[in-house]
């Protein structure tokens, strides 16, 4: 996501791992044990962040294609009308 999204992708790098962050310590904070479909669910977790913010980034590309400006394309995609 970095190379593809650049600035954008760094940001969503550290927002996952942040996201992993937390839900390793909480896991850590309850004693978890981590299981095989423990360890899945933390992927899936992980794979469906990624999902979301390549949704996110490819509309933003659309909406500036369409000729808005980044602000304009940004808060569109964030108020939730489309």
């Amino acid at each position: 996501m970095v190379f593809y999204y650049r600035s954008a992708g760094v940001n969503a790098v550290i927002a996952l791992l942040l996201n992993l962050l937390i839900l390793l310590a909480a896991l850590a904070y309850f004693s978890a044990v981590l299981t095989l479909p423990g360890i899945a669910g933390v992927i899936l977790t992980i794979g469906m962040g990624v999902d979301s913010n390549v949704l996110i980034f490819e509309r933003i590309r659309e909406e500036l294609r369409g000729g808005k400006s980044p602000v304009s394309a940004v808060d569109w995609v964030s108020s939730g009308r489309f």
